[in-house]
């Protein structure tokens, strides 16, 4: 902080609340605006001792006030001429408050005496002209500006306000279909362009038939240079501004004073634009020109509340800045105006208040403020994936069915047919019983391959793939043979026959940096399997006698299940599977080709009695005696990972130092240095298997694909760190992908910015798909149109559908409504189609929303809404007024629909005719009650939990009479406002009262009837917004104040009060809670521990988190981290707050430290708690030396890290301790961020 201002009256009596700072161009001062009628001028002073990267502004002492006695639209400071740099002019649009008549001020200052404004030109708009909403100063133009109104933008100077000139030159904005005025939300400055002849001569010509003004095109400015202009040419150099509309539609506006206003409305690249009602905010961050005489692109930044942070990449005149060129020049290759194009980046994708939200897997579905009624939107972390097409052959292109592809499929390269010097990219892939190449054509469909189809044709193919860009290495049932290109055609050489009797089963090459290939190829004899390793020379090896027998011939004991070749620092790794179980190794010395090869044997059992296994996907029977499906080795420059997947669907890894590879393969280090403790991993249902995620000659050493139904990747990530990130998208069919290989290398697309490959990946319900695959994880969120204001969110756990309750106001309703009310609609979340959908009746709005499912000899699924009624009065003094009346607690049955329909999507989409999912609600019971039902939960399969004001009551469904029954009831001191059962104890949230603990009693077979007992309260004033356990003695809570807490019941059961375990004030309203995971991966960290004792809640996850849903779109996430993790972070917050003012790893904090997340907000200090916010400060905004010094500041800290280290399992390169500890601490805090932060 260097410089500080405080806003109020000349006379220092009272504060003033500001609402805008007006920057000067040159830097000489700022403009602080008022809400009302004050505005205070700062003159600005700089160190002309300093340098100039060096030079900070000093705000000086005095100030200059003004008061405008109207109300103040807005103001700016105009960029002034190159003789008068002394002279500071400042307009402001005003409202008279006495004529109610808009008012542009013109006021004067100069920077060598600091003496009273003069007001210099006061000129009354004309009546046409709408209210003022912005001053927008044109830099290129010196004393000109643009005044941008409710319906048009005005073109305007300072002389004109001099000489009275009220003929100003105006174009019309953009009007929305009901006639009504688009209104502009934001706009900015970018840099010029050069218009063509034509423009600027229909320009003037408009110009001249709408105004008479005698200052039409004047120069009013002692910088209007010759360049600025030339008649001859008929070129305008012109400003170029962006504006947002409300709608969302952006435009770019040319302006120039001859008078030129040129508007031009951009369209966007995407079919999906991300600047879709953008906000306030927008700021021209600068401009690219890739290649001279190119297309040049403007980048403005865009943001605001209930919107969308994003990049908008917007294409830009071609002008290259005006850089050294003359009009006569420009006049040929004047770039045209018309239909600018648009591409966004998102930043940070959700701006909007999250009213509620719900988890699914790896899935979020939220109802925020989005756009202009809100919108559900569905938020998945992971590496997004597209569907660009589908793959069909000849013969089924007139066929509405699609081919049968089953696995195997290979990739690989070879040279166009076409274009000589480039390479196409081949898919290998069974299809009727034979194997087929396919290529893309011109028309981006696909085509056979027919050169390499009659060398694999009618053959038994087990594997294929480069050795070069002319070779490829092809394994048969019978043969291994070399496929090499040459004149258009392929030239087989017979490299191995598997003789009498004998087949080959699997095959895996790879080529080193020298140019030669391994290749290991398994063989299985009548009572004998092996496994043959070749080496395959480079073509321009003159000495091949004998390089291609055999050199080695491993005999197995079993048949080989999977095959793997790779290399590495110190050689080559054969690492093979076999139906034992077990796993074998194999390094090979390049330098020493006759010896054998050294094995390293490793035992699957061992793996498995000493490893540790967590949870991916869904549960599965465990196999006793796993059979290995696919090897892969990853290796970063400290690590080595082995991955194993299996055929029941898991996948075990382990990790060893690299350096300990030779030693190992030497015998020096044992047998089995790879496996101190391997971590199963519970994927899917089907056998794993592994892909590179690159088309290259050597597999990606960094990366790698695995699947088991849903595609996950694979890193090895910073400091040696395994990330095990899902892939996501909107199509459901990611979760049946049975096989996926790399078809291009990686290319940042266009219409995300982000970098992304192509891939082949076919199905197990059949076909095959192109897909485009991110390479880096993001968070992101697609919407679904609802037509009105959602507020509830529930996800059917039996059919997937989402159950939305939304509000409809009579202005939304399309049928005609003239009330509000709310609707009940049933969301299909693979396609957004509404598929039912139920209005309720006039003046009443969904409360609550809840599942209700019933599992017997006859399954019924309910959907149970709680409403209230309110009516509303209209009062002569307060106007309009509701007040609530009751409510209501509606059931309805969510069933298939008896005749589902059929609808076509486009066929540009690549997709065919769809079934609807075809569900219905049907009406099943309802029944009134004298306050809004807050709050709704199932408990077990017979009861219902219902909150009604302050009551909460225990209803039973009676099969037999179809009706409801009340049970019990228990009374509270307050309103309810959320409801979680734990198997039969209920945790309610209540306002003023925190969160109550009740227990159910169910009947008993002695005829006792069932009770319902308030057994603990939380009584510390908190206005509780959701309540839900944690275990089934622990519940966690947030306010609407943003006050998260945990409490848990006391030992001793006669207490009545809970127990306060933890709490933390996040500074921000909340909305809802909720208990699991933002994101569906795996990362093997010591530290993250669950929550006490779930006996009854084991279906729950032990990494569950927290997660908190906050107004301003923050979603929050609370992980339970072990003691040695929480001392570690607490001294590093503590040292960081130490830290001098001006380090890097100093917040910016008030004096007191008061109003800091980490130290507390409103008195609450946090209890138990560590504020991630300087965790990730310290992590991903410091260097290696801050770091190191954060650390070094505090002893206790570093011994806490160093004394953390003896129980992780990565090596520290570094022999200092301080940055030991900096690196044990990186490592900690990454480990965290990515099993709790989305």
């Amino acid at each position: 902080q260097h410089s500080k201002v405080f806003m109020e009256n000349e006379d220092g009596s009272e504060p003033r609340l500001i609402r805008k700072l007006v920057a000067d161009p040159l830097s000489r001062a700022v403009a602080i605006v008022s809400w009302l009628d004050y505005i205070e001028i700062a003159m600005l002073a700089w160190d002309s001792s300093a340098s100039d990267a060096e030079q900070l502004p000093r705000i000086c002492d005095e100030r200059i006030h003004i008061s405008t006695n109207g109300a103040i639209c807005d103001a700016a400071i105009l960029m002034p001429s190159q003789s008068e740099t002394q002279r500071v002019l400042l307009v402001v649009a005003i409202l008279d408050s006495e004529r109610q008549v808009y008012f542009l001020y013109l006021y004067e200052i100069w920077t060598y005496n600091n003496s009273a404004p003069s007001l210099v030109a006061k000129l009354p708009l004309p009546f046409d002209i709408a209210t003022p909403l912005r001053i927008v100063p044109l830099p290129a133009f010196p004393e000109h500006f643009v005044l941008v109104t409710e319906r048009e933008i005005v073109l305007a100077s300072a002389l004109q306000l001099l000489s009275g000139d009220i003929h100003l030159y105006s174009q019309p904005l953009p009007r929305l279909s009901n006639d009504t005025a688009d209104l502009v939300r934001s706009c900015c400055v970018a840099e010029t362009a050069i218009l063509s002849a034509s423009d600027v001569a229909s320009s003037i010509q408009a110009s001249k038939e709408m105004l008479r003004s005698p200052l039409l095109g004047r120069r009013t400015s002692a910088t209007a240079s010759p360049r600025l202009r030339d008649t001859s040419a008929g070129c305008e150099l012109a400003q170029l501004l962006y504006i947002s509309l409300q709608s969302g539609t952006l435009l770019r506006v040319c302006a120039a004073p001859v008078p030129l206003l040129l508007l031009t409305e951009i369209t966007p690249a995407s079919m999906n634009p991300v600047y879709t009602k953008t906000g306030d905010v927008m700021l021209h961050l600068g401009r690219e020109s890739p290649h001279l005489d190119q297309t040049v692109f403007d980048y403005v930044f865009l943001s605001g509340d209930c919107t969308a942070n994003a990049i908008a990449r917007i294409t830009a005149p071609n002008d290259h800045n005006g850089s050294e060129r003359s009009f006569s020049d420009t006049s040929e290759s004047a770039v045209n105006m018309d239909a600018p194009l648009c591409w966004t980046f998102p930043v940070l994708e959700n701006q909007s208040p999250i009213v509620d939200f719900t988890l699914q897997k790896d899935r979020t579905y939220l109802t925020t403020g989005y756009a202009d009624n809100g919108a559900v939107c569905r938020a998945q972390f992971g590496h997004v994936v597209r569907i660009l097409g589908n793959i069909r052959s000849d013969a089924d292109r007139d066929s509405s069915s699609e081919p049968v592809l089953v696995a195997p499929v290979w990739s690989l390269y070879i040279p166009s047919p076409s274009h000589s010097g480039h390479l196409v990219w081949c898919a290998v892939m069974q299809h009727a019983g034979s194997y087929i190449p396919v290529i893309e054509d011109g028309s981006g469909g696909w085509q056979i391959f027919e050169e390499l189809r009659s060398v694999i044709a009618d053959r038994h193919l087990m594997f294929i793939s480069n050795i070069g860009d002319h070779r490829i290495l092809c394994v048969f049932r019978d043969s291994i043979d070399i496929a090499t290109l040459e004149c258009g055609s392929f030239q087989t050489d017979r490299l191995a026959d598997a003789g009498y009797g004998d087949v080959f089963t699997h095959g895996s090459c790879v080529v080193s940096d020298t140019g030669c290939a391994w290749a290991a190829v398994a063989g299985l004899a009548t009572h004998q399997a092996s496994l043959h390793v070749f080496r395959i020379p480079a073509p321009e090896e003159t000495d091949k006698q004998d390089t291609l027998l055999p050199l080695f011939k491993i005999a197995l004991s079993h048949e080989v299940s999977c095959l793997r070749i790779f290399t590495v620092d110190t050689g080559v790794v054969i690492v093979s599977g076999t139906y034992a179980p077990a796993l074998h190794m194999y390094w090979v010395d390049p330098g020493s080709l006759i010896s054998e090869p050294t094995p390293i044997p490793i035992d699957l059992k061992l793996m498995q009695a000493s490893g540790k296994q967590e949870d991916l996907g869904d549960c599965m029977d465990i196999d006793t005696n796993p059979v290995v499906s696919d090897i892969y080795v990853l290796y970063s420059s400290t690590s080595l990972y082995i991955l194993v997947g299996l055929r029941d669907g898991r996948m075990v890894w382990s990790a060893s130092d690299v350096r300990l590879f030779a030693g190992m393969v030497n015998g020096t280090h044992g047998a089995l240095p790879l496996f101190g403790e391997a971590t199963f991993v519970e994927v899917g249902k089907v056998p794993v298997s592994f892909a590179s995620t690159t088309l290259q000659l050597q597999p990606s050493a960094h990366a790698v694909f695995m699947c088991s139904g849903l595609p996950y990747m694979i890193k090895a990530g910073r400091l040696s760190q395994l990330e095990i990130t899902p892939c996501t998208g909107e199509s459901n069919d990611l979760e049946s992908i049975h096989c996926i290989v790399p078809l291009t290398t990686s290319a940042v697309t266009e219409s995300t910015g982000c970098e992304a490959g192509r891939f082949l990946a076919t199905f197990s319900t059949g076909g095959a798909s192109v897909l485009e695959v991110e390479f880096q994880a993001r968070c992101s969120i697609c919407p679904y149109p609802v037509d009105s204001e959602p507020r509830r969110v529930v996800v059917d756990p039996d059919t997937g559908m989402l159950l939305v309750a939304s509000v409809v106001r009579p202005q939304d309703a399309t049928d005609g409504v003239a009330f509000s009310t709310s609707c009940l609609k049933v969301i299909d979340p693979g396609t957004g189609s509404i598929c039912a959908e139920v209005r309720f009746q006039p003046f009443e709005l969904v409360c609550s929303l809840a599942t209700w499912h019933i599992r017997g000899l006859k399954s019924y699924r309910y959907v149970c809404v709680g409403t209230t009624q309110f009516s509303e009065q209209t009062d002569g003094q307060s106007g309009l007024t509701r007040q609530a009346v009751g409510g209501r607690l509606v059931i309805y049955n969510l069933k298939p629909r008896r005749k589902p329909r059929k609808t076509q999507l486009s066929p540009d989409a690549g997709q065919n005719m769809l079934v609807d999912p075809g569900f219905e609600l049907k009406y099943v019971w309802e029944s009134d009650r004298n306050g809004p039902v807050s709050a709704l939960s199932s408990l077990g399969d017979s009861y219902l939990v219902v909150a009604v004001s302050t009551t909460i009551l225990v209803l039973k469904l009676d099969i037999v009479q179809r009706q409801l029954i009340e049970c019990c009831e228990c009374s509270l001191r307050f309103a309810a406002t959320s409801i979680d059962v734990c198997g039969t104890n209920i945790v309610v949230g209540s306002k003023r009262e925190a969160v109550n603990l009740l227990r159910f009693t169910p009947a008993q077979s002695d005829g006792t009837s069932e009770r319902l007992d308030l057994v603990h309260s939380a009584r510390f004033g908190a206005n509780t917004a959701d309540a839900r356990f944690l275990a089934s003695d622990l519940v966690a809570g947030v306010d609407h104040n943003g006050f998260l807490f945990v409490v848990g019941v006391p030992g001793d059961s006669v207490e009545f009060a809970l127990d306060f375990v933890l709490g933390m004030h996040l500074g921000i309203p909340c909305s809802r809670l909720q208990v699991g995971r933002l994101v569906r991966r795996l990362d093997d960290c010591a530290h993250i521990v669950p929550w006490s004792g779930m006996p009854s809640m084991s279906s729950r996850s032990q990494a569950e988190c927290l997660v908190v849903g906050a107004v301003s779109g923050a979603v929050w996430t609370l992980a339970r981290i072990s003691r040695d993790a929480f001392e570690v972070l607490g001294c590093l917050e503590q040292a960081m707050m130490d830290m001098p003012p001006l380090h890097p790893a100093r917040p910016l904090v008030t004096k007191n430290d008061t109003l800091n997340r980490a130290r507390g907000r409103n008195s609450v200090k946090p209890v138990g708690v560590i504020d991630g916010t300087f965790s990730t400060l310290f992590v991903d905004h410091l260097t290696d030396a801050e770091r190191i010094d954060v650390v070094r500041s505090s002893p206790e800290l570093m011994q806490k890290a160093l004394t953390m280290s003896r129980s992780d399992t990565f090596t520290l390169d570094s022999p200092d301790p301080g940055a030991q500890a900096a690196t044990i601490i990186v490592h900690l805090i990454s480990a965290l961020n990515r099993l709790s932060v989305c």
